[in-house]
C-alpha cells in the first residue's frame, strides 16, 4: 500500500509538469485551431536559457526563471510572426508542417549557440534526497521534498491561469475568440493582441515546465522531445483544446507512467500508457473532457 501511495503522489507531481506543457498545446489549439508541435522544443529553449543564467552567469534562480520565460516568449512571438502567421489564411497542412519544422529550427539554433554537450542543472529546492516520512495505513510513506514543491508550484500556476482566463478581459477575450473568431472581432476584440497573449502564455508554461524538468534530465538540445510528445498525448487524452482536460490528462498520464515504472517495467511504460490512450479514445474520441464537434454541411 505504501508503494502504491508513493507511486500515485510521484505520478501526480510528474503529471503536473505534463499538465503545464499540455496547457500550452490546449491554449494554442482552442484559440488558433492549430496543433503546436514545437511546444516541447520551446520547453528546451527555456531550460537552456535558465541554465545559462543560473550556472554560467551565476545569477539567482528567480532571475533564471524570468529570463527563461521572457526569452521563450520572445522566440515564440518571432516564430508566430515570421512562420505561422503567413499560413493562417492558407488551406491545407502548411500550418501544421510549419510547426513541425519549427522543432528543427529551434534545435538547430540551440546546437549552434551552445553545442550538443549535456549539462546538469542544479536542484532548486535543496537536496534531491530530502524526504518527508508520513505514517499512512500502518505503513511509512516517503514523499520527496522536490516532488512536493513541484506539485505546489504547478498547482499555483494552473489556478492562476484558470483565474486569468475567467476573470480578466484578455482571458475572456481569448475564450470568445476560441468560440467564434469573427463574432469576437465584430465585438471589438483585437485579434492580434489575443494571438500574442495566447503564444506568450503557451511559451511561459513551456519555459516554466522546462526549468522544473531540467534538474531531472540533462539540459541538452533535444531534451524537450519526449516531454513534449507525452504532454501532447496527455492533452489528447483529456480533450484537445480543453484546459481542464489538459490538466486531467497530464495528471492521469503521470500516474499511469509512474505506476508502470513501479509495478511493471521501464521498458513498457510508453506502450502501456499509449494502450490506455487508445482505450480512452475508443470510449470517448473527443477525450475525457473534450466536446464533440458538429460540422454543418
Amino acid at each position: 500500500m505504501s508503494l502504491l501511495i508513493q507511486g500515485i503522489v510521484s505520478g501526480i507531481s510528474l503529471g503536473a509538469l505534463y499538465s503545464l506543457i499540455a496547457l500550452g498545446y490546449s491554449i494554442i489549439f482552442s484559440t488558433m485551431r492549430m496543433g503546436h508541435f514545437a511546444q516541447g522544443d520551446f520547453l528546451m529553449f527555456g531550460a537552456i536559457i535558465g541554465y545559462q543564467v543560473l550556472v554560467k552567469m551565476e545569477l539567482n534562480v528567480i532571475l533564471a526563471f524570468v529570463a527563461a520565460i521572457v526569452s521563450t516568449s520572445i522566440l515564440m512571438l518571432i516564430a508566430e510572426r515570421l512562420t505561422y502567421r503567413p499560413m493562417y489564411t492558407r488551406a491545407g497542412v502548411g500550418l501544421m508542417m510549419s510547426t513541425i519544422g519549427m522543432q528543427f529550427v529551434v534545435q538547430w539554433v540551440v546546437k549552434i549557440a551552445v553545442g550538443t554537450e549535456p549539462r546538469k542543472m542544479p536542484p532548486f529546492f535543496g537536496s534531491d534526497n530530502m524526504t518527508y516520512n508520513v505514517k499512512m495505513f500502518g505503513d511509512e510513506v516517503r514523499f520527496a521534498h522536490t516532488e512536493m514543491m513541484i506539485l505546489l508550484i504547478c498547482t499555483i500556476l494552473m489556478i492562476a491561469l484558470a483565474v486569468f482566463m475567467k476573470y480578466t478581459k484578455v482571458g475572456v477575450a481569448m475564450s470568445a475568440v476560441s468560440m467564434n473568431t469573427r463574432a469576437a472581432q465584430l465585438m471589438g476584440i483585437k485579434l492580434t493582441t489575443i494571438i500574442a497573449a495566447t503564444y506568450i502564455i503557451a511559451a511561459a508554461m513551456a519555459a516554466f515546465a522546462g526549468m522544473l524538468l531540467a534538474p531531472r534530465y540533462s539540459v541538452v538540445f533535444n531534451m524537450g522531445t519526449m516531454p513534449g510528445q507525452r504532454a501532447m498525448t496527455a492533452a489528447i487524452m483529456g480533450g484537445f483544446g480543453s484546459m481542464p482536460g489538459a490538466m486531467l490528462g497530464g495528471v492521469m498520464f503521470g500516474i499511469i507512467e509512474t505506476l508502470c515504472l513501479f509495478y511493471i517495467s521501464t521498458a513498457y511504460r510508453d506502450v502501456f500508457t499509449f494502450v490506455v490512450l487508445v482505450v480512452i479514445l475508443f470510449w470517448r474520441p473527443q477525450g475525457i473532457l473534450g466536446r464533440r464537434s458538429i460540422t454543418k454541411v
